[in-house]
């Protein structure tokens, strides 16, 4: 990769970012007395938001990626940051066609795989259709639930090839911020995964069939997956030791901390101004912020005071 093709790129995020929100945008969001009024600051930051819009935060993340594929010079290279929505729109087109419900409420966006290809693949069972990254998982999502009645064991199915997807995709993105980033997701997916599945009484074979190829040994995780003090010391003896305390706490304290040390990695390309990364930087930074205000809008529309909302919310980007 040439750093310089990315330099129109990095110029109009750089430009962009001025827009994204603050500490203390989240702040008065957190401290705004409803939910209406949370929704003014966004828009006073440029988001569109109207009555008929059921999550503003998607059609967010959606403009994002728009900029992001009309300034890269391929946005191929960097499909590694919706990949995972595939997976996404594929586990709700078998949901709700096992339920005889239309999928399209339930897709996400942005994407790399038109949603109506995934709709017609699994009502017609013709999987062939579908794009390599998606094909096997798919068939074997469907049987799982056709043949075997097990949503459960699908939903792994789809969990697993979403990591292993994000992980190629990674490395194909030249970005090695990116690569940073879908390793720690890998490491965190899998042990998670390891203590559901000793906490449910899963046999090994369900458990590492779950867990994606990662940084770390899944047969060791899973034998010190008996809970998260145990986890945490095995943790503490590999290159992932920053993990160690946030999983003795608790699943949420756990992923609060991912998230955080995703933004951590993401403000050290800060003042890059070559290469891909910092465009990598700006969706995570985007990713951040939708996740928070996601949290404060739906916690404002049920009356969470503001004390709880601030002990969900992640660190941001600015």
């Amino acid at each position: 990769m040439n750093e310089t093709e990315y330099t129109y790129a990095v110029a109009r995020i750089r430009a962009n970012e001025l827009k994204l929100l603050s500490a203390d945008d989240i702040s008065q969001m957190i401290n705004a007395p409803d939910k209406d009024s949370a929704e003014r600051i966004l828009i006073d930051k440029g988001w569109e938001i109207s009555e008929s819009d059921s999550d503003p935060c998607e059609k967010e993340m959606n403009r994002a990626w728009k900029l992001i594929k009309e300034s890269v010079p391929s946005a191929e290279l960097l499909e590694a940051l919706v990949i995972g929505n595939d997976f996404s729109n594929l586990k709700a087109a078998i949901k709700c066609v096992f339920s005889s419900v239309a999928p399209q409420a339930y897709y996400v966006i942005p994407c790399v795989t038109d949603t109506d290809i995934i709709t017609k693949a699994i009502k017609e069972a013709d999987f062939g259709i579908l794009p390599e990254h998606l094909q096997k998982c798919a068939r074997e999502a469907y049987s799982a639930v056709s043949k075997h009645q097990s949503g459960q064991l699908s939903e792994s199915i789809i969990d697993r090839a979403s990591l292993e997807a994000k992980l190629a995709y990674a490395k194909k993105s030249e970005s090695s911020l990116l690569e940073k980033i879908a390793e720690m997701n890998a490491v965190a997916a899998n042990i998670k995964t390891a203590l559901r599945c000793v906490s449910m009484g899963k046999t090994k074979e369900f458990a590492l069939g779950s867990m994606c190829s990662c940084a770390l040994d899944n047969e060791k995780m899973l034998e010190n997956a008996e809970n998260g003090e145990k986890m945490a010391e095995y943790l503490g003896t590999t290159e992932f030791d920053f993990l160690a305390e946030s999983i003795k706490e608790s699943f949420t304290a756990f992923e609060k901390f991912c998230d955080n040390r995703i933004s951590s990695l993401i403000r050290e390309t800060k003042y890059d101004i070559y290469g891909v990364d910092p465009v990598v930087a700006y969706y995570y930074a985007k990713t951040a912020e939708a996740k928070n205000a996601r949290i404060i809008l739906s916690a404002k529309a049920s009356g969470v005071p503001a004390d709880a909302i601030s002990e969900r919310v992640r660190d941001m980007y600015v």
